[in-house]
C-alpha cells in the first residue's frame, strides 16, 4: 500500500493497464491459435471499458473457503467482459492488428512506469544534497 501513496493514480492506472494487457494477449492468441478451429469465434476485450471498470473497482476477489482464511483486498483476476465476433471464423489480419495494437499499448505503459521509477531514483539520489 505504501508505494501506491507514492505515484498515486498514476501508478494504479499502469497496474490494471498492464493486467488488462496481459489478459487480451492472452485471448488474442488463442483466437490465432483456433484460426482453422470450425464453429470457433474470435473473443475480444474492449481495453477502454476494462480499464475503466478495473478502476471503479469491479474485479472478482477471492473465494474464502474457510472462515480462517484471509481475505486479499485488491488481488483477484481481473473480471472482464469478453465479447464473441459474430461471425464463426477468426479474421487473422484482424487478430495481428489487435495483437500490434495491445503490444504498443503495453509498452507504453512500461515505459511511463520506468519514468516514474527513474524519477522516484532521481529524488531519492537528489534529496539529500
Amino acid at each position: 500500500m505504501p508505494i501506491k501513496s507514492l505515484f498515486g493514480k498514476t501508478y494504479q492506472v499502469i497496474e490494471r493497464s498492464l493486467e488488462i494487457g496481459k489478459v487480451r494477449h492472452g485471448l488474442i492468441a488463442s483466437n490465432v491459435a483456433n484460426v482453422d478451429t470450425a464453429g470457433y469465434k474470435a473473443g475480444e476485450i474492449d481495453f477502454d471499458k476494462a480499464l475503466k471498470d478495473a478502476l471503479e473497482k469491479r474485479r472478482v476477489g477471492l473465494t474464502q473457503t474457510h472462515p480462517r482464511h484471509f481475505g486479499i483486498p485488491g488481488l483477484g483476476a481481473g473480471n472482464y467482459e469478453i465479447s464473441h465476433a459474430e461471425q464463426s471464423w477468426v479474421d487473422i489480419d484482424r487478430e495481428m492488428s489487435k495483437l500490434a495494437e495491445n503490444n504498443l499499448r503495453y509498452q507504453t505503459s512500461i515505459e511511463v512506469l520506468l519514468r516514474k521509477f527513474s524519477a522516484l531514483k532521481h529524488t531519492i539520489a537528489e534529496g539529500g544534497r
